[in-house]
């Protein structure tokens, strides 16, 4: 092959099940005149992930790199891909993720433009069965259901959209730059990448039509989930403030008043007995997250 040259990194663990697919849209999207190669990591998978890989690279013959990381954690399945990436462009997508038949496409058109340094994109979710009456409307973060529109926009201070791990392409300088991610981020990489980005005048733009196609799994569709979700989320907003040296949340007056907001909510719907699920559910996340911002901030 020849053409412009993009390396994907797709890391693992434990989800032979879902595997198969999601290389096979790589695969079955449009790459005309691309030269791809996929950088597979199996984060220590203790499935059938070994073999599933084997069968992959048998099907994709030169296509797929196959890699192992021994060290649990995906910001070391991570560094591990990148550092096998020789393209220059990075691309990344997740295990129970589909990309459109376009994508490839989209990140060889965005980075035909040499000022550009990084690309995030839209994820669609792929139900199985219908989502839930007390799922909250801004809390799709949690199942990866995130969309900002049909804009193409430049991220910026006035931009609340983030890059995000499971639908980007970086500049593989970029990597060079900011070295490896760092081992105390043990789910907030693309929070921490975002913020190096960013603070580092790296030009970045949210691509309306690079878009991944999410798997919603039945198993995620519960209250505890989210809980649980937002109880990690709240230490990795302080952690990563922390190492990107920016001030803590908890230090701006308008994050305070958010959360009174959210407190008055949740006493309020509380009071009406059965009250609205998905206004009551989604305040009381909003506090279960400040509250682990608070501890997590505490105990440094």
């Amino acid at each position: 092959m020849s053409g412009f040259a993009i390396d994907v990194v797709l890391r693992t663990y434990n989800r032979a099940h879902m595997l198969d697919e999601a290389v096979g849209s790589l695969f079955a999207a449009d790459r005309r005149n691309i030269a791809l190669r996929l950088m597979l990591v199996d984060n220590a998978s203790t499935d059938a992930t070994p073999e599933t890989v084997r069968h992959l690279c048998a099907r994709y013959d030169g296509l797929i790199v196959p890699l192992r990381e021994s060290k649990p954690g995906g910001q070391h399945a991570l560094n591990c891909g990148i550092a096998a990436a020789t393209a220059p462009v990075v691309a990344f997508f997740d295990d129970d993720e589909r990309v459109a038949e376009d994508w490839l496409q989209v990140i060889a058109r965005e980075f035909a433009d040499p000022a550009t340094d990084f690309i995030g994109g839209p994820y669609k979710p792929l139900w199985s069965s219908p989502p839930p009456d007390w799922l909250p409307e801004k809390c799709g973060g949690v199942l990866g259901i995130i969309d900002h529109g049909d804009e193409r926009k430049r991220f910026e201070p006035d931009f609340a959209g983030m890059l995000t791990q499971g639908n980007c392409a970086i500049k593989r300088s970029a990597f060079l730059e900011s070295g490896p991610y760092p081992d105390a981020l043990t789910t907030a990489e693309d929070r921490w990448i975002h913020n190096w980005l960013r603070t580092n005048g790296k030009l970045g733009y949210y691509c309306p039509d690079l878009i991944i196609h999410h798997v919603m799994q039945d198993e995620r569709l519960n209250r505890a989930y989210f809980r649980a979700w937002m109880k990690r989320e709240g230490h990795d907003l302080a952690e990563t403030d922390r190492a990107a040296g920016h001030p803590n949340l908890l230090t701006h007056p308008w994050y305070w008043k958010e959360i009174a907001t959210k407190a008055a909510i949740w006493l309020a719907e509380l009071a009406k007995g059965k009250g609205s699920a998905k206004r009551g559910f989604e305040a009381e996340l909003r506090l279960r997250q400040a509250w682990f911002h608070l501890l997590a901030t505490l105990q440094r």
